[in-house]
């Protein structure tokens, strides 16, 4: 393996342990056994790293949140692989979601990048959603939806936190996946909660 990548995986590993803000580049020298100087010569400060760790983010997450799919075709393993790949996305980089609202505030460009991402999930979020009103297994008015549209997101941004706060260090995608599928059910139709049940039974 490359020195670079050794170096994203290191540092990746100890963001997500330790929080970035409690984490240095010399910690980051001393945990791969390298010099500084080694370090700064493949990224020049922490924040080259925080810029690549980010984008490795985005292209995880690019083509799951634009789907090439047509929503109407979409079967029950489509969601639940949907929804289990972004939620395992997150887990991977979690530290971006441990304090988004303090790295947002603190680094403009993770600001701007992840305003651009919550508006893709939305965006992706709001196409299955009208697609399922529209086939007739939702029933949902516009005000309603556009709450749900809310708290979906709200789910993804914030779950782990949730998480790491109620369950300490337990970090599991299914859970993540349960509770988006459990915020539909109260608006389908009975066969589309039947299967949607099923797909949250198959997680417990």
């Amino acid at each position: 393996m490359k020195t670079r990548e050794r170096i994203l995986l290191c540092t990746l590993a100890l963001f997500n342990e330790h929080g970035e803000p409690n984490v240095t580049t010399l910690d980051i020298a001393n945990e791969l056994d390298i010099s500084p100087g080694n370090l700064y010569y493949h990224f020049r400060g922490k924040e080259a790293l925080l810029e690549a760790l980010l984008d490795a983010f985005i292209d995880n997450t690019q083509s799951l949140l634009h789907l090439d799919i047509d929503p109407d075709e979409l079967s029950p393993e489509d969601y639940w692989l949907f929804l289990h790949l972004l939620f395992e996305s997150i887990i991977s980089y979690h530290f971006l979601f441990q304090d988004l609202s303090n790295l947002s505030g603190r680094y403009a460009f993770i600001n701007r990048a992840m305003q651009q991402w919550i508006a893709a999930l939305r965006k992706t979020l709001l196409r299955v959603l009208l697609a399922l009103r529209e086939q007739g297994h939702m029933d949902c008015d516009d005000d309603s939806l556009e709450r749900l549209l809310d708290t979906l997101c709200q789910t993804f941004l914030f779950w782990l936190d949730y998480q790491r706060i109620t369950r300490g260090d337990q970090q599991d995608a299914s859970l993540g996946v349960r509770q988006v599928l459990g915020l539909l059910l109260p608006y389908l139709d009975a066969d589309t909660r039947e299967w949607m049940l099923m797909l949250i039974n198959r997680y417990a």
